[in-house]
């Protein structure tokens, strides 16, 4: 190989390093955004809705949880169908921006107590651009990192995506824990919480900076000098390529109710129920995202070597075996037992989201799109309505393990759609 050459193979591989990072560092940066809403729910509810009930209050903060899932499919079609006409990179700018943004306002938002009815119905106006800027994030991100990944590597890079937001939620979390630990309950009652929303405008300005500065991906580039773009992706999709979001959807919907499940209903529901104190409860919750983090990578990089289908098939018969026992295990109220819990179903969680697999199920011209309009359907019509479903479940049923059940019955649909998935791992991408 030429000096030449190889120079220029450095340079590429540098390129591609650095969008990788860019795109993982403001996907870390806007799922902080998203998580500090969850993890400081118990406090939200009493400050913005009309109650001084707990139960009552932390329902009514999971049903505006919610609204941010719902609104997902929009973000999807909007900014999907954007990443497929107009570019990756353009996309992930404006979904920083909009997520920052809107974090940062629910940190200025006066409560109820000051503004009345009017606090609850703007909450809910921010969580739904937060839920815009999420349905564009999920499914352009992991494009723009598969399509920057060496061919031999695109299982670990892809995994990236699923880990940062690991890491970007459980920072939130670990922020909420920290602060609580500081100020109290009763502080953070008091105003102390808005703190970690308003860490959203600096994390928000460093994502925006670094996706500024990547070049868009090869793959599109190609699309686009070669005149491949499609103009309505979405009627594409749905047309010629349904069974794919449909079998996408179970494996998705499967995974995100098990995170919303294990990591932002059960810490919750310990708190008002059991008694848990917020700081240890968001510390412990976080810990275990550093699992489910470290278990992402390992498991992409697995399925570099063996295939996607075996990992993904492994990690879904895992999410229909352990979360009955374990919802149950949480019922007991320690914090160990919450982590346990939470680590064993994160790491299944983290082989079922394989964004590999699920982005490669797609063909360039239609992947954002794809991808990310799976992806918000999925996590809005069952993961977004897990936390509530689930309180409702062990509230107005006393049912203990009927999170766990819920999740092992989405988990064995996932495993019919798993059937007939082709394997994707050891060819190029179309």
């Amino acid at each position: 190989m030429s000096s030449a050459t190889a120079g220029a193979s450095a340079d590429l591989a540098h390129a591609s390093r650095r969008a990788i990072v860019a795109a993982c560092v403001g996907n870390a940066a806007e799922w902080y955004d998203f998580a500090i809403y969850g993890s400081l729910a118990t406090v939200i509810g009493l400050v913005f809705f009309p109650t001084q009930d707990l139960a009552t209050a932390l329902s009514a903060a999971f049903a505006t949880y919610g609204t941010a899932f719902l609104v997902r499919p929009l973000g999807a079609l909007l900014f999907g169908r954007l990443g497929d006409v107009h570019g990756r990179r353009t996309v992930l700018v404006r979904v920083v921006f909009l997520m920052a943004g809107a974090t940062t306002c629910v940190a200025l938002l006066p409560g109820y107590a000051t503004i009345g009815l009017l606090a609850p119905v703007v909450l809910v106006l921010l969580r739904a651009a937060q839920g815009l800027a999420a349905g564009g994030e999920l499914g352009v991100a992991a494009v723009f990192i598969l399509e920057n990944a060496h061919h031999a590597r695109r299982g670990q890079n892809a995994a990236w995506h699923t880990a940062t937001m690991a890491i970007g939620i459980g920072t939130g979390m670990a922020v909420g824990g920290v602060l609580s630990f500081l100020f109290s309950d009763t502080g953070l009652d008091s105003g102390w919480w808005r703190i970690a929303f308003l860490l959203a405008f600096p994390l928000g300005f460093i994502g925006v900076q670094l996706r500024r500065r990547v070049a868009e991906t090869p793959q599109f580039e190609a699309l686009r000098t070669d005149s491949r773009l499609v103009d309505h992706p979405v009627r594409e999709l749905w047309t010629y390529h349904r069974s794919a979001v449909l079998r996408g959807f179970c494996l998705i919907a499967a995974g995100s109710l098990a995170f919303n499940t294990f990591f932002i209903f059960m810490p919750n529901n310990l708190i008002s129920r059991r008694g848990g104190e917020l700081g240890p409860v968001l510390l412990v919750t976080a810990s275990a995202l550093g699992v489910l983090a470290i278990a992402a990578v390992a498991l992409g990089r697995l399925s570099d070597h063996i295939g996607r289908r075996p990992v993904v098939i492994g990690s879904t018969l895992a999410l229909l075996i352990v979360p009955v026992p374990m919802s149950l295990l949480t019922v007991r109220g320690s914090l160990v037992s919450l982590f346990v819990a939470e680590a064993l179903v994160g790491v299944a969680v983290a082989g079922v989201l394989s964004v590999a697999m699920l982005g490669e199920l797609f063909a360039a011209p239609l992947r954002s799109t794809g991808l990310a309009l799976t992806a918000g359907l999925a996590t809005a019509l069952i993961g977004g309505t897990a936390p509530l479903v689930d309180q409702l479940l062990v509230t107005l049923v006393d049912l203990e393990a009927g999170p766990g059940t819920y999740v092992a019955v989405m988990a064995s649909l996932a495993l019919i759609a798993l059937r007939s998935w082709p394997e994707t791992a050891f060819r190029e991408l179309i």
